[in-house]
């Protein structure tokens, strides 16, 4: 089987993917962090999403119970991809396949792409969004969700993000890094209690 990770990203085997299933899902729950994507997805008008990095699957499947989008994930962890397929049993709008930022399998163009607590374990973050903007339709964007490096953590919610952002974040700054790296334009930025949106669009 082809290995969807690069060296020195972090890997979810059988063990991790059930732990981050059973736990860390349950954690962003607390923090309203897929209230946070899920809200800022579904204003948009984008028919056909493609997530990359999707885990088990929350995201997705959230926006596949709207009956509004047609969605596409990816994962490199099979055992991940495993638990998303259990999760989203019965639902008729939402695919999943092993993949990567690097590595699509859809051949067909996306109104949105979208990456939720993912891109700060990429590697290849310029080259990536490079690859990935091949598969944007007329006007697409890529909208990367993260928690922001910047944002205060304070008081009991702010302390249980302080345990989590350190490496796992990134800053405005490093997206318009990444931005201009990739050749791509930052769109537009939003911030909400400590989670951070930006959105890349073809120059």
């Amino acid at each position: 089987m082809a290995d969807y990770y690069l060296k020195g990203e972090e890997k979810f085997g059988p063990i991790t993917s059930r732990i981050y299933s059973l736990f860390a899902s349950r954690i962003h729950d607390i923090l309203k962090f897929y209230e946070f994507v899920v809200s800022d997805i579904s204003s948009s008008k984008a028919k056909a999403l493609l997530d990359i990095g999707t885990g088990p699957g929350e995201i997705p499947i959230r926006l596949a119970r709207m009956n509004r989008f047609e969605v596409y994930a990816v994962d490199p962890s099979p055992a991940m991809l495993s638990i998303a397929r259990g999760n989203s049993t019965g639902l008729k709008r939402v695919h999943f396949a092993l993949g990567s930022s690097r590595s699509i399998p859809f051949k067909i163009k996306f109104d949105m792409i979208i990456s939720s607590l993912s891109m700060h374990h990429w590697k290849e973050k310029e080259e990536s969004l490079r690859y990935l903007s091949k598969f944007l339709s007329k006007n697409g964007e890529i909208r990367i969700y993260e928690f922001e490096r910047e944002a205060p953590k304070s008081g009991p919610i702010g302390a249980i993000k302080g345990t989590v952002v350190g490496h796992h974040s990134l800053s405005l700054k490093e997206f318009k890094h990444i931005a201009y790296g990739s050749g791509l334009k930052v769109r537009s930025v939003h911030r909400a209690n400590g989670f951070i949106r930006v959105t890349y669009a073809q120059s």
